[in-house]
């Protein structure tokens, strides 16, 4: 969970520079290492295809240096977590929701002091909750690390108790396993969320035990000699202060104690009214005057993005604006997994804003079928539908509307449509040839044209007695459509025509001028199925024929090419 006003960034290429000892308490800690574990998270299928299909363009290309980064970026994020049991003897693991939130899957990693390491997959999240940054994982069934977990703390710690700390933070891109000591300096810690929003986060246990970036979901914790591990939990490890020394923040055992039997005991009955409460807060979010998709991502499911992500990452860099792009762009930095949440909510708020700043939204209807829920929203006098699914204990979107199907067909389709838009060249230089008609002149000549986009040149040849060449600026626009791309084009230019039976004409002087302003309008077609070739049919007219500027009573000659019909194929590069 980002927070600007505090923040312990658990990013996979934060590397201390120092290494710190720390004085031990006269317990032992090495026992600690049973209880607490390493996790790792693995990105949903549809996230790794993407970097995978990223990391074969770099192979390819030979950047050998992007490929190393691609595999550090799967290998997933890292952060600490503990074993938590139950009244019942029931195993869990407690961290925080920023350590897990991105995850499909997890694994905990338990570290002995000999090095000898037992690693546990397929962890599932039983809830998590954004709010108090909390997350409870439960082990695959029949897997136990220990036989009990570590307790809580009867009573709260107070200002100046000893307190440890306990993780995996890391060196560069390796966790390594940390036992810290320092004391609470302020048992209840309330501040700002952020800069911009006032509203009181906490209470915090403030302390100074030593926390680096790994150490986010770790116990903090506090001596209890009859205790198996030797120690008892205080908190979570949450937080550090930005630019404050050994200004560190821990989740309160009391909190976490609440959370865990909300978690173990969820109550069916209320979930409708938790959607409720969600969509209200979904809907308020959507009509505030700015760009709402940083909030639309707050209410994506897991699948929704990693099912979506890809199309979406496109569809944003090439339709958003650079406003859109630059808070992508930020996100990136704090999470790239985020960022692809962004991409998938900005596709989601770019297909309900039509037009206008403001969107007016309400509920129209709610429906279920089993586990899910059918929400239609009016937006803007428009009907969409989505699907929310309860996802770690937190209804979010699983669909909406025709911008985040969750369909594997849909995306294919989106996919075979993308590739083969990328196959049209319809910018670039074009060069074409072809048969064209000067009426009133000529029934055949040879066309040739060359053109940028902007500026181009072309020409006429019936024979060496009568031809023309021609320059001119104009506009090609074009636009995709499936397998096919139509580029239709507006151009004003310049026609020097070389006719002999001009030139030989009594009536010609020096001021005569066989130059003519002409324009043309046409229309291009090309197809992804041979990229490059197209066909093209286009138009000419002499606007003015400057043949007509004379000194004498009478013009002195008015025979241009006036008019002219090409019918072409040609190259683009």
């Amino acid at each position: 969970m980002a927070r600007r006003f505090c923040i312990l960034i658990a990013l996979l290429f934060v590397i201390p520079f120092q290494i710190f000892s720390q004085q031990q308490s006269s317990s032992t800690a090495g026992g600690l290492r049973n209880y607490v574990g390493l996790i790792n998270q693995t990105y949903h299928p549809g996230i790794v295809a993407i970097f995978e299909k990223a990391k074969a363009e770099y192979a390819r290309r030979g950047n050998n240096d992007a490929v190393r980064a691609i595999d550090i970026f799967l290998r997933g994020a890292f952060g600490s977590g503990f074993v938590y049991s139950d009244e019942r003897g029931n195993i869990y693991v407690l961290t925080n929701n920023h350590v897990v939130a991105q995850a499909h899957t997890l694994s905990i990693t338990f570290e002995s002091q000999d090095g000898t390491k037992r690693k546990f997959e397929n962890l599932r999240i039983i809830a998590a909750n954004e709010e108090t940054d909390l997350a409870i994982l439960i082990f695959p069934e029949g897997e136990k690390p220990v036989t009990q977990g570590l307790s809580f703390v009867t009573n709260p710690v107070d200002e100046g108790d000893d307190v440890y700390s306990a993780g995996f933070p890391g060196l560069g891109i390796t966790p390594i396993w940390q036992f810290g000591r320092g004391m609470v300096s302020n048992a209840s810690a309330r501040f700002p969320r952020s800069l911009e929003d006032e509203t009181l986060m906490g209470p915090f246990i403030q302390h100074t035990a030593q926390i680096d970036a790994g150490n986010s979901g770790g116990p903090l914790l506090v001596v209890q000699r009859n205790a198996p591990s030797g120690y008892a939990v205080a908190g979570i490890n949450t937080l550090s202060g930005l630019r404050r020394q050994a200004a560190n923040y821990a989740i309160p055992a009391d909190i976490i104690q609440t959370f865990i039997n909300n978690a173990l005991n969820p109550r069916p009955e209320t979930f409708r009214d938790e959607l409720d409460q969600r969509l209200v807060k979904f809907t308020e979010g959507l009509k505030e005057n700015k760009a709402v998709f940083p909030h639309i991502a707050e209410f994506l499911s897991t699948v929704c993005i990693g099912e979506n992500a890809e199309y979406a990452m496109d569809e944003m860099y090439a339709k958003a604006n650079s406003a859109a792009k630059r808070i992508l762009d930020e996100k990136a930095q704090d999470s790239i997994v985020g960022a692809l949440g962004y991409a998938v909510a900005w596709t989601i708020e770019n297909s309900v804003r039509r037009q206008g700043t403001a969107l007016t939204v309400s509920v129209k209807e709610v429906s279920t079928d089993g586990e899910e829920y059918t929400v239609v929203f009016t937006i803007n006098n428009r009907d969409v539908s989505s699907v929310w699914i309860r996802e770690y204990g937190n209804w979010r979107i699983r669909s909406f509307g025709d911008a985040a199907t969750g369909d594997q067909s849909t995306r294919q389709r989106r996919q075979t449509q993308r590739e083969a838009s990328e196959k049209l060249r319809m910018g670039g230089i074009h060069i074409e040839a072809g048969y064209a008609t000067l009426f009133e002149k000529a029934p055949a000549a040879l066309y040739i044209s060359l053109d940028t986009t902007l500026f181009g040149a072309k020409v006429y040849f019936v024979s060496p007695e009568l031809f023309s060449i021609g320059v001119f600026s104009g506009i090609r626009f074009g636009i995709p459509a499936g397998n096919f791309g139509f580029m239709p084009y507006i151009r004003l230019g310049f026609d020097y025509q070389y006719d002999r039976e001009f030139l030989n004409s009594p009536y010609n002087d020096f001021l005569s001028l066989p130059i003519s302003v002409m324009g043309q309008i046409g229309l291009k077609v090309t197809t992804s199925y041979v990229p490059g070739l197209f066909m093209g049919v286009g138009f000419q007219y002499n606007v003015i024929n400057l043949h007509s500027i004379s000194f004498f009573d009478e013009p002195s000659y008015d025979n241009p090419i006036k008019a002219g019909l090409n019918i072409t194929a040609g190259y683009a590069f």
